[in-house]
This record gives C-alpha cells, sequence and structure tokens, in this order.
C-alpha cells in the first residue's frame, strides 16, 4: 500500500511539473484556445518586449522602451523610437507577428508556444517568430508547405 502511494504521488508530481512547464512556456493545443496575441503568464507584453518595427526596418530584434509604448489587440507593444511607435500605431496589421507573435513552427505542429525575439524570418512582409533557432531553421527547411500548414492551423 505504502509503495503504491509513493507511486501515485510521484505521478501526481510529474504531471504537475509538466503542466506548470507548459504553462510558463506557453505550450498548448490550439485546439485549448489561446490568447490572441502571445504575451507572458504575467504582464501584457508583446513580443517579450521587443519592437515589432525594427524587424522590418533594421532586419534584426530590437529591445523595445517602457516609455514608448501602444495598447493594441489587448496587448501592450513597446518601441526603440518614436518614430516606430507612430509607424506601427498607422498600421498595426503590417507590423504585427504572424500567430499572434506564438512560434511558427509550434504553430504548424498545432500548438502554441513561447519565442525568441531573436529567432525570426521576414517572408513577403510577414514576420514570423520562432522558440529558438533551431526550430526556425528546421521550419524554413520545408518553408512553403510549414507555412501553409501554419497558416490553416491558425486559423
Amino acid at each position: 500500500k505504502k509503495t503504491i502511494k509513493i507511486i501515485g504521488v510521484v505521478v501526481l508530481l510529474v504531471f504537475v511539473i509538466i503542466f506548470v512547464y507548459a504553462l510558463v512556456s506557453g505550450i498548448s493545443p490550439l485546439s485549448w484556445g489561446h490568447k490572441q496575441i502571445n504575451t507572458p503568464l504575467i504582464g501584457k507584453e508583446a513580443i517579450n518586449g521587443y519592437d515589432a518595427v525594427s524587424y522590418f526596418t533594421m532586419n534584426k530584434a530590437v529591445q523595445g522602451n517602457e516609455t514608448l509604448s501602444y495598447s493594441w489587440e489587448g496587448a501592450t507593444w513597446y518601441f526603440a523610437s518614436r518614430d516606430n511607435l507612430n509607424t506601427f500605431k498607422q498600421n498595426p496589421e503590417k507590423y504585427k507577428p504572424q500567430f499572434g507573435g506564438y512560434c511558427a513552427f509550434a504553430v504548424c505542429k498545432g500548438f502554441t508556444a513561447n519565442i525568441d525575439p531573436n529567432a525570426f524570418v521576414i517572408l513577403d512582409g510577414k514576420l514570423y517568430l520562432f522558440a529558438d533557432e533551431g526550430t526556425r531553421k528546421e521550419w524554413l527547411e520545408n518553408e512553403f508547405e510549414n507555412r501553409k500548414l501554419s497558416h490553416e492551423n491558425w486559423k
């Protein structure tokens, strides 16, 4: 009896650890629902506080400034310059990341996952973000099919 009880507690503990890890990492099946914009568990920063416009104008991830922020789609967007803030305000749909800023590779596989703001690609004027450089490279190996699956799954 004691062994069974210990096994039960260990199994429960493992499930709790996996659940907490998934929650903190933003990993969940798309079918479970998700926020429209990927924001942290605590806070509302889109793209982990990085400037969405800088990806397009500088082709790199640039940390935004908390004093230059804009609230849109239930998230707070930060910008590195007043010009970038104004550019985003004029056309946020153009600069927002695809799939609400979740990892494009995860969305391709039917999940949401958090991103590394430095792992990105711009294709056809759209910003795609990834969990890390490895998933970015893997997604790009079959970019056409993966992009198609990502968009289908996101619907």
